[in-house]
């Protein structure tokens, strides 16, 4: 009996501790080692400007007027990326330039879609594209006013229903993806499924981190919930 009952309580025990490790955030997982560009290469682009590892940061640079096209970028060459139920967070700084410096495009299940990071002059930031639509017009569209030189650390969130974006810890973007089209901007199509671009701008990248979500993250990330 006593047997009996030192199993139970262990079986219990450990179901226990099996829920809170599913419930536990797991570790982040490094995408770029801040050395060279092992698992990234060059997006391509139309004529893009120089892609080069300076300082521990990816530097993406513009290149001259007339003689580059507008956008720059790096894209993931890593097969083991996550559609969904994820999180992924990098450092980013504009260093020179006045248009976005490090937006990034991220896989949405059988989509892919694009965070803006400083966008139509220098500020806007949001979803490209949702139901056709541009950062600057659909209803993620918003304003963030990024001081040149400085790092900011961006994060992304995808569930099976949720978008959410963060700059720092504060929350820009928390949308409900069920009855949207998710989609990209043709440019950005050569930095699927995961890659960073700027747009006549040079931005450096660092600390390009990736976890999955768990249990109880996906599930209070998917209520029903705009606050």
């Amino acid at each position: 009996m006593r047997f009996k009952t030192l199993f139970l309580t262990l079986t219990i025990l450990s179901a226990a501790c099996l829920l809170r490790a599913e419930d536990k955030p797991a570790g982040w997982k490094p995408l770029f080692d801040g050395k060279s560009m092992d698992g990234w290469q060059a997006a391509d682009l139309y004529k893009p400007g120089e892609c080069a590892v300076k300082d521990g940061a990816l530097c993406l640079k513009t290149g001259k007027r007339g003689e580059n096209g507008p956008m720059t970028g790096v894209v993931s060459t890593r097969k083991d990326l996550p559609k969904t139920d994820y999180e992924l967070r990098f450092q980013a700084r504009r260093v020179e330039g006045d248009d976005f410096f490090a937006t990034v495009t991220f896989p949405v299940g059988n989509s892919h879609c694009s965070f803006v990071t400083g966008g139509w002059g220098g500020e806007t930031v949001g979803l490209s594209t949702l139901d056709g639509m541009d950062a600057s017009e659909n209803d993620t569209s918003g304003s963030f006013a990024f001081e040149k030189g400085k790092w900011y650390t961006f994060r992304v969130r995808v569930s099976d229903k949720r978008i959410q974006t963060f700059i720092g810890d504060k929350r820009l973007v928390n949308v409900g993806t069920e009855d949207r089209k998710v989609g990209i901007r043709l440019e950005c199509l050569p930095c699927r499924p995961l890659g960073l671009a700027t747009y006549r701008t040079t931005g450096e990248v660092k600390a390009i981190e990736i976890r999955p979500l768990s249990k109880g993250e996906i599930e209070e990330m998917n209520k029903k919930s705009d606050e």
